[in-house]
């Protein structure tokens, strides 16, 4: 059996399969080639490459994908379910790394980090009292989505002496009790937090959930935080809104477009912190999102059940 990888994983994970299975590296993420590449292949595990309905026509001995990390939108579910086709995941394996960076750049924007950086490399020392920065104490923080990295992020940040909102039509009133969290609705947390920090899944429905209508809620002094999905945010509107002082500011990890245009507006801002697409790139997550996912294709070429399916109806078959 051949598991192939469209992009390079964790060493340990690549041994790991090599004990068990044959393991073909791919070369390059365009469609085409990787059709070409894994012709033979028995199952697939992904990063950011895009497997669609079209491909998995193209590959007849394909049983399985594997997306390294917890979000699957870059794998068309739907169509691999109704190939047959196993669609597995890491849902822990980079919960921390991207709770802690969602609270890095919290801190980040709250504390004008990047901007303070650069001025002091290019001398501006003397400029210091330009930037009044924020404290964390007293403020409240708003949650869209209350899964296992905002519920971890709200962990973390007990300890700062804020209020914590958050918005999640599937989260109890006990769960949130548990984490010391007030459940509110989304109007709510726009309307009163200081920071709206995102945490939802890309989905029909979350897409551009975060739009005009919304960014007029926020307060003037507001920040968005985003550490899920990048069009989950109406980019566009989003520049107009951060051009306009209609928000404070923006601290991004994701993009609509990525990697975003040479040209992207949100680079000519300075009221933005960007990081490109990492938060979930620590050693430990890199680690363990590899070996969970080659795991999980391993445990089914092999007969067994794997421990994190996405489309569990497909082992019911």
């Amino acid at each position: 059996m051949k598991i192939f990888l469209t992009e390079k994983i964790h060493a340990d994970a690549v041994a790991m399969m090599g004990e068990h299975v044959t393991v073909v590296q791919g070369t390059s993420v365009d469609p085409d080639e990787i059709v070409r590449q894994a012709q033979d292949c028995d199952a697939i595990l992904v990063r950011s490459a895009r497997i669609t309905a079209e491909m998995m026509d193209k590959l007849p001995k394909l049983r399985a994908v594997a997306k390294h990390g917890i979000g699957v939108d870059n794998i068309d579910v739907k169509g691999a379910t109704e190939r047959g086709i196993l669609v597995v995941n890491a849902p822990f394996a980079n919960v921390n790394a991207v709770a802690e960076h969602g609270l890095a750049l919290l801190m980040a924007a709250s504390k004008f980090i990047p901007q303070l950086d650069r001025m002091t490399r290019e001398g501006g020392f003397a400029r210091r009292n330009e930037f009044v920065t924020t404290e964390l104490a007293g403020k409240t923080i708003g949650l869209v989505g209350l899964g296992r990295i905002s519920s971890l992020l709200a962990k973390k940040l007990s300890g700062f002496s804020v209020r914590i909102l958050a918005s999640d039509p599937f989260v109890t009133e006990e769960r949130a009790k548990e984490l010391g969290v007030e459940l509110v609705d989304l109007d709510t947390v726009l309307a009163e937090s200081d920071f709206v920090s995102l945490h939802t899944p890309l989905l029909d429905s979350t897409r551009h959930m975060m739009g005009r209508e919304q960014f007029a809620k926020m307060k003037k002094t507001a920040w968005l935080v985003n550490v899920s999905r990048g069009p989950v945010v109406d980019e566009e509107a989003l520049i107009e809104a951060l051009k306009a002082k209609e928000i404070a500011g923006a601290a991004l990890d994701v993009f609509e477009q990525e990697p975003p245009a040479a040209d992207n507006a949100l680079f000519a801002l300075d009221n933005v912190v960007l990081s490109p697409h990492n938060a979930a790139l620590s050693d430990n997550a890199l680690r363990a999102m590899a070996m969970d996912s080659a795991q999980g294709l391993v445990d089914y070429l092999e007969g067994r059940r794997p421990e994190f399916p996405v489309n569990r109806e497909v082992l019911e078959k």
